[in-house]
């Protein structure tokens, strides 16, 4: 049997912001402030786990390991700006990554106030 492992280690670097473009509802530019966690900023929680399907090519290989994903968790509590920094192969990349936009998130915090903040996820794939 598969089974995947998260650990949402979410994790960054340091409390500074950066901006980064996007649009809001009306599709007009929208610049907002991401953070990392540290100092004043919380992390978010994950509070909604979905858990990766395993194809079944990989099951019969039985392939194990981690991929680790950057992502910025919104205000909202939603995963955007996903990208595989460490990956296995393209399927299992993929699978990690259709499971992360589906996980929800008690949103990180700046002075009490739900911000958007940048962190390190890992999806752990693992034989049991």
């Amino acid at each position: 049997m598969f089974r995947a492992i998260v650990a949402a280690g979410l994790t960054g670097a340091t409390a500074q912001a950066d901006e980064k473009s996007g649009k809001d509802d009306k599709g007009e530019a929208a610049r907002e402030a991401v953070y990392e966690p540290g100092g004043d900023v919380k992390p978010p929680k994950l509070v909604h786990y979905v858990e990766p399907d395993f194809s079944p090519s990989s099951k019969e290989a039985y392939v194990e390991g981690t991929v680790k994903i950057s992502t910025v968790i919104t205000r909202e509590g939603v995963a955007t700006s996903l990208r595989v920094t460490s990956g296995l192969n393209a399927k299992e990349d993929q699978t990690a990554l259709d499971a992360v936009k589906q996980w929800k998130f008690e949103p990180g915090t700046k002075a009490g106030q739900p911000v958007n903040v940048r962190v390190n996820v890992e999806v752990t794939f693992h034989l049991l």
